[in-house]
C-alpha cells in the first residue's frame, strides 16, 4: 500500500484529518503558520496517533522549515511512504 501524502493547513485538526482517512498509511506534510504551542500540539500528536492506527495503518509527519524546497519535502514524503517498518516519526527537512 503506498502511504498517501496529506498536507495539514494550520488551521486544521490533525485527530479530524487522520480519522478521515482510516486504514490508510499516511505522510502528513504539517504546514507552517501555527503559533509555537499549536505547532508542539500538533508534533506531540504524531506518535499516539501512529500507535492508534496500527498495525493496519501507518502515520508520519514532515515539518518543513521555511527554506525548504518542495523537492526537499517530496524527498522527505517519500522515504517515509517507502520505509514500510516506520511509524509514528517526524521528520524536519530544511536548514
Amino acid at each position: 500500500m503506498t502511504a498517501r501524502r496529506i498536507d495539514l493547513a494550520p488551521d486544521a485538526d490533525i485527530r479530524r484529518t487522520v480519522a478521515a482517512h482510516p486504514g490508510g498509511d499516511l505522510v502528513i506534510v504539517i504546514l507552517p503558520g501555527r503559533d509555537s504551542l499549536d505547532q508542539a500540539m500538533v508534533e506531540a500528536a504524531i506518535a499516539p496517533l501512529a500507535v492508534m492506527a496500527a498495525p493496519g495503518a501507518r502515520i508520519n509527519a514532515v515539518v518543513p522549515t521555511p527554506d525548504a524546497g518542495p523537492d526537499t519535502v517530496a524527498a522527505a514524503v517519500a522515504y517515509l511512504a517507502a520505509a514500510h517498518a516506520v511509524t509514528g516519526q517526524l521528520l524536519s527537512v530544511g536548514t
